[in-house]
């Protein structure tokens, strides 16, 4: 039993670094020695948490690869919850490692296609990188399904009708969030900059 608990404890500690190999465009850890079953996988979300908040701080990425490592332990415990695996997707779009990020985020998506918190970071992912279209269907997506009322995700979805010259949409969007958040008085002006377009567009 002690032997065991070591091996576990090396194999986290070997997961903080990131080490993976590569099989056919998969991520494929060497665990097939791990018994997960004596874990506690709620303890190492928590601190996989922890370490990506860090990260999200200080941009540090030895804060990312350690919550990298613990995510993916958390997924092997729990491989039908969706949060830990867009988590561990969070991880590799973080580190510009699109096919892994794509591939976790497809494996939430099968368990789930309208779960808001996958959806919601998956139209992160597409935003981030300036597809604006696949990013809206998947913020709509969220939008359904209970995140109308998240501020970030109103204003992301006024900024790209905004970008697609909707400028009604995006007026809708924007005067959403600024009712949600009316400190954001950036964003009073920006409707009131959207209507002064639209009337300079009607001629009136």
């Amino acid at each position: 039993m002690i032997c065991k608990k070591k091996l576990i404890l090396l194999f986290i500690i070997l997961l903080s670094l990131p080490c993976f190999a590569i099989e056919k465009g998969s991520i494929k850890y060497e665990d097939n020695y791990i018994d997960y079953s004596v874990l506690d996988g709620n303890e190492i979300l928590k601190d996989a948490d922890s370490f990506f908040n860090q990260y999200e701080m200080t941009k540090d990425t030895k804060y990312l690869s350690t919550a990298m490592g613990k995510y993916y332990i958390v997924t092997k415990i729990f491989p039908l919850e969706i949060y830990p695996m867009v988590q561990l997707a969070r991880t590799y779009d973080a580190k510009n490692l699109d096919i892994f990020a794509k591939e976790y985020f497809n494996i939430c998506y099968d368990i789930n296609k309208n779960d808001p918190y996958l959806n919601y970071y998956m139209g992160e992912f597409y935003f981030k990188r300036h597809d604006f279209k696949r990013a809206l269907r998947y913020y709509n997506i969220a939008y359904k399904n209970g995140y109308d009322n998240y501020y970030e995700l109103n204003v992301k979805i006024a900024t790209i009708y905004e970008k697609f010259a909707d400028l009604l949409k995006a007026k809708y969007y924007y005067e959403k969030a600024y009712s949600i958040n009316p400190s954001a008085s950036n964003l009073k002006d920006k409707t009131l900059q959207i209507e002064s377009l639209n009337y300079q567009q009607t001629g009136y």
